[in-house]
């Protein structure tokens, strides 16, 4: 961590919000893209909002023991998992329903036919990714899209680095099944797992 984040973090958790918006401009990128990949990118604005309604509450919790990205990362996590389990228990169909019509983002792509095929790969990693149990979900992500050691996904979700790697290789098992249910080559869709 810099010093420069040091002294952020520090002044934010004595009630400095020029401080906390400092840090806010700095990591929201990171934030938000992870709680897209985690609760898809309609909600992914207001889960990211929900991180830092959570930050601000918790920074004077912050004992810099892990870096702040990693610490920023397991209440992503964790605000993500939260969200989807009040959606999931809500509206479980129709958020279902609505994130396999999730649209694809306009791009410049010279084949329309690979472009096609393109999204529809994303779209059935998408779904397949909505099958794999929460925690398991949660690891496969941080592994796979975001890039994330195996210890670093064990200091996020606050789990010993065995169960990290377990975690990841269990819903890639998972998500392997959905793939392949039917009847497609799941080596096809690998290239299209940064969804």
């Amino acid at each position: 961590m810099s010093a420069r984040d040091r002294r952020l973090i520090a002044r934010a958790s004595k009630g400095d919000v020029d401080a906390f918006s400092r840090l806010v401009r700095a990591y929201s990128d990171l934030v938000y893209r992870g709680a897209a990949r985690m609760v898809g990118s309609e909600d992914a604005q207001d889960a990211a909002q929900e991180v830092w309604v959570r930050v601000w509450a918790n920074i004077k919790s912050f004992r810099g023991e892990s870096a702040f990205s990693t610490w920023l990362y397991r209440i992503t996590v964790n605000t993500c998992l939260s969200v989807q389990r009040k959606e999931s228990r809500r509206e479980d169909r129709e958020v279902e329903e609505e994130t396999t019509h999730l649209s694809e983002p306009s791009g410049g792509a010279a084949d329309p036919e690979a472009a096609v095929l393109n999204s529809e790969r994303r779209e059935e990693v998408r779904v397949a990714l909505g099958s794999v149990r929460e925690d398991h979900r949660a690891a496969l992500v941080l592994r796979h899209m975001d890039g994330l050691s195996y210890a670093e996904i064990a200091e996020v979700l606050d789990v010993p680095d065995g169960t990290a790697k377990g975690w990841v290789s269990r819903g890639r098992a998972a998500m392997l099944v959905t793939l392949t249910q039917d009847g497609r080559d799941p080596r096809l869709l690998r290239p299209s797992l940064s969804v």
